[in-house]
């Protein structure tokens, strides 16, 4: 029989691990095989791998999105960029071409235009001078003096006009410059067109009441149309003009050069007779209405075949300076002087040409170029 006791109450120690225990025992018996936790468990995993797939395709379609959109921003980005750029290119070309308008009005351009509207108002002032031309002694001293003041010393004082032969008056109308085509950094060729009025005293016979003749005196007004070319050389001390006004017919794309010549003199008295025959009979055609067509037949060029076609008449030919060129046998440069008349004014005047020629058998001469006589400038 046992005794009455009072039951030992556990020390803490053995309190905790009693406590362990149990919840070991509970924690095996939940790992427990059972069935119908096991189908839970894979029902489970499979709801849980379809929301991981989901949340994946839609992360990727996000993904997709979100480069689309980024691909897009960039292209748009990129077109600014060109458009912008594109832009700045079209104001670069702007800005080159007012840059290039400036530069057209930069100050040497500028001074360019200065020099030839200077050269152009100092042409029209020299022929209207010199187209103004009325007889008598005093007339003629007086224009000679107003000529002194466009002339390069060693010119004629009277211009070339021949004051003899004047038996009426001119009177400048007017006057437009064609072209001028500077040379070099000093002679400009000048084109001009001249309108001029002439008066002449001319004789008209008529009837009075009783049917007799009788003869009046009546001046006569013509109206004519001369082209000049006249050369004008520039220093620093102003204009002058260097060579005898040369008339000419205006042709398209007209190009007038002169070169210096300095070839030795020929001596050969028949070849200096043939040329001057030779241009003789070429300057009658040459001046000679209607035959313009036969100039042509002078020149080895057809195509560089120059008329005045009736613009003026030959009067004579002058002095006929011949020269052999020692590089090119058979072929010479001729300086000479010819007087012209104008058919409507009767007013004669000098000019001086200078040619190029190869000879073509005897007696038989080609114009290779026919220009305006280059004077040396001292």
């Amino acid at each position: 029989m046992r005794k009455w006791q009072k039951k030992k109450k556990p020390t803490p120690n053995e309190s905790s691990e009693g406590i362990k225990e149990k919840v070991k025992d509970k924690v095996n018996t939940s790992k427990k095989y059972m069935p119908n936790l096991l189908k839970k468990d894979e029902k489970q995993k499979e709801k849980d791998q379809v929301i991981i797939k989901r949340a994946s395709m839609k992360r990727s379609t996000a993904t997709t999105i979100g480069r689309v959109v980024m691909i897009g921003s960039i292209v748009i980005v990129a077109l600014g960029v060109f458009s912008a750029f594109r832009h700045n290119l079209v104001l670069s070309d702007l800005e080159d071409q007012v840059s290039a308008q400036q530069q057209d009005n930069s100050p040497k351009n500028n001074q360019n235009n200065q020099n030839l509207s200077a050269i152009e108002y100092f042409t029209q002032q020299f022929m209207l001078r010199y187209t103004s031309i009325e007889p008598g002694e005093e007339k003629q001293k007086a224009r000679e003096e107003a000529l002194q003041n466009f002339l390069a010393t060693g010119l004629d004082k009277d211009a070339g006009i021949d004051y003899a032969s004047i038996s009426g008056s001119q009177r400048y109308d007017s006057s437009d410059v064609v072209s001028i085509k500077q040379k070099d950094d000093h002679i400009s060729d000048v084109s001009i067109k001249v309108h001029v009025t002439s008066t002449k005293e001319v004789e008209k016979k008529s009837k009075d009441k009783d049917g007799k003749e009788k003869i009046e005196k009546k001046n006569e007004e013509k109206k004519a149309t001369i082209y000049y070319l006249v050369r004008i050389y520039e220093d620093k001390n102003g204009y002058s003009v260097i060579d005898l006004p040369q008339p000419y017919m205006p042709k398209p794309n007209q190009q007038v050069t002169v070169s210096e010549n300095e070839e030795n003199k020929n001596t050969n008295t028949a070849v200096n007779n043939e040329v001057r025959s030779f241009l003789e009979s070429f300057f009658k055609t040459y001046t000679a209405k209607d035959r313009s067509d036969e100039t042509k037949f002078f020149f080895k060029d057809s195509a560089k075949a120059q008329s005045l076609n009736g613009l003026m008449n030959y009067v004579s030919m002058g002095d006929v300076s011949v020269y052999e060129k020692k590089s090119n046998k058979g072929q010479y440069i001729v300086r000479c002087s010819v007087k012209l008349e104008q058919p409507v004014t009767g007013i004669q005047s000098n000019h001086n040409y200078e040619f190029s020629l190869q000879q073509d058998g005897q007696d038989k001469f080609e114009i290779l170029t026919m220009k305006p006589v280059s004077y040396e400038i001292k």
